[in-house]
């Protein structure tokens, strides 16, 4: 009886790591609703979350990072086209520990309220009338953002990607926000390697064909690299890291 009741207790540790990692909250679903110039995106998760939103210019955007959640499978990339915003982009930002992105790019900065309830954040996209407007209701949660100031602050992070050139430039950035930057500006497939997001670098490469501006970026550094794409380095598609 005693070696049966030492037994279950060992199965029951061994079982419990795999039960926590099953029940990791996700971001499950993005969806644009609203209608003519009225936006709003709906943004569903597995688990309450607290979201961390940002406004961000050149490129404008709004980001939107959810601590603790991992990205859902079937997340895509939505593209919308409907008054000032162009797309929608989710995906894994850092992986220790976990944080979800959603990023809608706009064509020109916008004001934003967010509402969060439970396992679904809502953000309202557009200028926003303040003058006698009150909450809609007592259990929303709502943050809104300013519109662009006149002098805004240098954005601690520049790429830019134009003719086939890549140029990057930053002072105190992580190393997957560059990558993460760069996939958005080239549309190349970059996997960003665990431990990408500690890792703050200070670098004015470019501009210079992709290739040559990545291969710069990650000489000297712990990663190998792979670059798939034209050789000349102006159609660069792929970008495969790995830790030596």
């Amino acid at each position: 009886m005693i070696c049966r009741f030492r037994v279950a207790c060992l199965l029951t540790l061994c079982v419990s790591p795999l039960a926590l990692l099953s029940a990791q909250t996700r971001v499950q679903h993005v969806a644009v609703l609203g209608s003519g110039q009225a936006i709003e995106v709906e943004i569903q998760s597995s688990g309450a979350v607290i979201p961390q939103s940002q406004m961000i210019t050149a490129p404008n955007r709004i980001i939107v990072d959810f601590p603790g959640a991992l990205p859902a499978p079937q997340l895509r990339t939505l593209t919308v086209n409907r008054g000032a915003l162009k797309s929608i982009r989710a995906g894994l930002f850092s992986s220790n520990p976990p944080v979800t992105r959603v990023v809608l790019d706009l064509r020109e900065p916008q004001s934003y309220q967010i509402f969060n309830v439970r396992n679904m954040v809502m953000l309202k996209v557009g200028p926003v009338n303040t003058a006698g407007n009150k909450a809609s209701g007592p259990t929303l949660v709502s943050v809104s953002s300013p519109v662009t100031p006149a002098t805004p602050p240098k954005p601690p992070l520049e790429v830019e990607f134009e003719n086939g050139l890549l140029r990057i430039h930053t002072e105190r950035a992580t190393l997957a926000q560059v990558l993460f930057e760069v996939q958005r500006q080239t549309g190349a497939e970059i996997a960003i390697p665990a431990g990408a997001e500690s890792e703050e670098i200070a670098v004015e490469l470019g501009p210079a064909p992709a290739r040559e501006v990545l291969a710069t970026l990650l000489n000297g550094s712990r990663y190998n690299f792979i670059f798939v794409g034209n050789i000349r380095g102006r159609n660069l598609q792929k970008a495969i890291l790995s830790v030596r």
